[in-house]
């Protein structure tokens, strides 16, 4: 087979056998191919490609393919796992169309998750090449988070003491599982206490007498520059009924539970979720995360700010394909 580059495209005679397998596009006596299909035929079928009349060598061949797309490395790779588990793929757009939609991404490559979700692809995949070309994979979904834990919570007074305020309705922890008991006395985070002022459970005193909101609030930044948009999102999980605690052993802003009856017989958290907003994030990183949370026996959810400023999530997982 001979495949002739013309520019940035290339093509063969039409062959009924290649249209079969899923290669090209048919245009009259030929078949237009990919770069990538090209680079594929070449080292795996043996097909002569020539440019200006000369063969190129397979180094030559993946030199004009990174002149044409210099992402195509990663999406060479992709494409010849694919082929080799036996899917026909369509190169498209940059993506890899077969049983899902597929976007190659070098481990290396830094992403923005919001960027990604907001192109609305369904049944989106991405296709991690790491260094040694080894392709893994990860379904990417955003998802309608809600809970089914429902809270009647009775009035409590807590004590400021630095960043934690402090309880001994022990309640609050035991049935609705807020905070951390010890020897009988219930510490609450201030993402906790100023959710629980808010709803009006709460009433929190100092040396100096009873603070307010606006006073807890203003603490509770001067302690985390990020605590307004940290708040935003634990209260939107709150709202959605889930029981929310802190990430921080899982390296997430928060571990996320459906219901909570009982502390004493307390349930796997589903969720970890992690704020991402437009941050850029090198794929390993969110490969990390993703395996930490699978081990863990929970799901990664990575959650982002749209344009109307309502929270997206974000699911991400590995999967077979």
């Amino acid at each position: 087979m001979q495949i002739v580059i013309d520019g940035n495209q290339a093509y063969t005679s039409y062959s009924k056998n290649l249209e079969r397998r899923g290669f090209g596009v048919k245009r009259g006596g030929k078949i237009l191919l990919h770069p990538v299909e090209v680079v594929y035929l070449a080292v795996k079928n043996g097909a002569d490609v020539r440019l200006k009349g000369k063969s190129l060598s397979p180094p030559e061949l993946f030199s004009w393919a990174v002149s044409v797309d210099e992402d195509f490395v990663p999406y060479y790779y992709a494409y010849e796992d694919l082929r080799r588990r036996g899917y026909k793929v369509k190169p498209m757009n940059g993506f890899l169309i077969a049983k899902h939609v597929f976007l190659p991404v070098a481990e290396s490559k830094m992403i923005s998750i919001s960027e990604v979700a907001e192109r609305r692809v369904e049944n989106l995949v991405l296709a991690v090449v790491d260094d040694e070309n080894d392709v893994t994979y990860y379904k990417m979904e955003e998802i309608d988070v809600k809970g089914c834990h429902f809270e009647k919570i009775g009035k409590i007074r807590g004590y400021l003491v630095k960043d934690r305020i402090l309880t001994e309705d022990t309640e609050i922890f035991e049935r609705f599982f807020y905070g951390s008991l010890k020897d009988g006395i219930v510490s609450l985070s201030l993402l906790e206490s100023l959710y629980l002022m808010e709803i009006g459970a709460l009433e929190v005193y100092s040396s100096n007498g009873k603070i307010s909101i606006e006073k807890l609030r203003e603490l509770a930044r001067s302690f985390d520059p990020n605590f307004d948009r940290r708040f935003e999102v634990y209260k939107d999980l709150k709202l959605r009924n889930f029981v929310v605690k802190t990430g921080f052993k899982f390296g997430s802003d928060f571990r996320v539970y459906e219901e909570v009856r009982s502390v004493e017989d307390l349930p796997h958290s589903k969720f970890l979720v992690t704020i991402v907003d437009d941050r850029r994030l090198p794929m390993f990183e969110i490969a990390r995360a993703v395996r930490l949370a699978q081990n863990v026996r929970k799901k990664q959810v990575f959650v982002y700010k749209d344009r109307e400023g309502r929270n997206r999530f974000v699911l991400v997982e590995r999967i077979k394909v």
